[in-house]
């Protein structure tokens, strides 16, 4: 009987949970470093005691440190300390049961005891793989919000987890793993899709006169998407006219493949040749489409110029110069977009060059041959695709183009995130946590004039100099 009634109240149970309508997607996020973490989303979804107020119930230690409770002086507000650690993964951890074929989000907040900051990753170790789910850059004195996610492709027993690459003290707080659906996560993209993407339309046929008519039928058809949807564009598609056609119909905005690098335009010192983005640049212009200026500088080492990499001081200097001068007033007013340093996370040629901020005075100087609507984007791989790259986590893009901004005031008029997708299999909630990140940032446009030359300090006393 006892067994029974078990059932039956499981069952009651199960039909209740699967009535009650799903929490609405939570896409607040943080990149500033709090004195005091928020309260955990969604209440911690499936976590225990998320932020702590009951001890360290629910909550171990992972490998062989140790965890004690911690609190707040000023505050009294209550976190687990995870010490004694002598390897990146001696941390705090919870065993958590996952769902099959769902997306979790995932947030936490963390603090290191002391020190410089430090890299911190959440990881769920199941039971054949360890998935690094989001890192955030931990911060002494302050605290600062982790947030990822993960797909589970099967159900069964996991461990959520932290790893640093330093053996500091790890502080966390305000612990959040929240499952969603397939079906309840693609709820959110409509309702979301419905309040941004559609306006009420009211359509009136009238005759030749003006007068409306009774009862006539119409209909619609949809010529072109004002949505900008962009793909890469290669010079095949000058002599493809079903490429043409295959990509004109479809897309509104594109990024030109290696047409528009330095080792395409100029392949031999001061022996430039336009002839191939020029004619790509006539086409997309006469489809409509718009074009990125992709890319003034690479940043790897590996993708400038034969010619460029063995060059001393000056006439790398003097290089790079006739380069962004050539290149940007070529196409000034042409573009949308210049990705005026690419993957400027990963690589610094230029600022083993000419010092730490090369990168910085590029993008002053960018601005001013191009004084234009066009946007300066930052644009680097990884922040979307990889949540173990810490290089490119969304903390380490937002200081890094705070820091484009702060050495240039000129750089923050029009300044703009750029993420390349070199995907396998996309982590969409991750994807979407990354975004949430991102969008925090809202830095204001500053209104700024530029005069018609200037001269940016790289550092170590070199200069940079471009006549517009």
């Amino acid at each position: 009987m006892k067994k029974l009634v078990f059932l039956l109240l499981w069952a009651a149970a199960l039909m209740e949970g699967s009535m009650v309508k799903s929490l609405p997607y939570d896409s607040s996020a943080s990149v500033e470093c709090l004195v005091e973490p928020m309260e955990p989303h969604y209440g911690g979804g499936v976590i225990v005691n998320p932020d702590f107020n009951a001890g360290l119930r629910g909550w171990s230690a992972f490998g062989y440190g140790s965890v004690a409770e911690g609190a707040s002086v000023a505050t009294g507000n209550r976190y687990a300390v995870a010490g004694n650690r002598t390897r990146p993964y001696h941390s705090v951890s919870q065993k958590v049961y996952l769902q099959n074929d769902t997306h979790y989000t995932l947030s936490a907040w963390l603090q290191v005891s002391h020190g410089v900051a430090a890299d911190v990753w959440a990881v769920v170790k199941t039971a054949d793989d360890f998935i690094h789910v989001g890192g955030a850059v931990a911060k002494p004195g302050c605290w600062s919000m982790l947030k990822g996610g993960f797909t589970a492709a099967n159900a069964g027993r996991a461990e959520i987890y932290f790893e640093s690459n330093a053996t500091v003290d790890i502080w966390v707080d305000s612990v959040s793993l929240k499952p969603f659906s397939k079906e309840e996560w693609a709820a959110h993209r409509t309702e979301s899709t419905r309040a941004v993407r559609r306006k009420m339309v009211r359509l009136q046929a009238k005759d030749s006169g003006g007068n409306p008519l009774q009862g006539a039928e119409v209909s619609v058809e949809n010529v072109r998407s004002s949505f900008p949807l962009g793909a890469a564009m290669s010079r095949e598609i000058l002599t493809n006219p079903g490429y043409q056609q295959w990509f004109t119909s479809r897309f509104t905005v594109t990024t030109f493949e290696n047409e528009m690098k330095w080792y395409s335009t100029e392949p031999a010192p001061g022996r430039e040749d336009y002839t191939v983005p020029d004619a790509m640049l006539a086409l997309a212009k006469q489809h409509g489409i718009g074009v990125r200026g992709h890319n003034v500088f690479w940043d790897d080492p590996k993708q400038q110029p034969r010619w460029v990499q063995s060059l001393p001081y000056p006439d790398l200097l003097a290089a790079a110069s006739r380069r962004i001068r050539s290149f940007v007033s070529r196409y000034a007013g042409q573009v949308i977009a210049w990705d005026v340093v690419n993957e400027n996370l990963h690589y610094s040629f230029f600022e083993r060059q000419f010092g730490w901020d090369a990168s910085t005075a590029f993008y002053a100087a960018a601005r001013l041959l191009d004084a234009g609507s066009a946007l300066m984007f930052m644009n680097d791989y990884n922040t979307l695709e990889q949540p173990g790259d810490m290089a490119a986590a969304p903390g380490r893009y937002v200081d890094r183009l705070r820091q484009i901004i702060a050495s240039y005031p000129e750089n923050g008029a029009g300044m703009a995130i750029g993420l390349e997708g070199h995907f396998t299999t996309p982590n969409i909630p991750y994807m979407r946590a990354a975004l949430d990140s991102l969008a925090q940032i809202g830095h204001p446009s500053l209104n700024t004039s530029v005069s018609q030359s200037v001269t940016v300090d790289l550092g170590s006393g070199n200069h940079f100099f471009i006549q517009a």
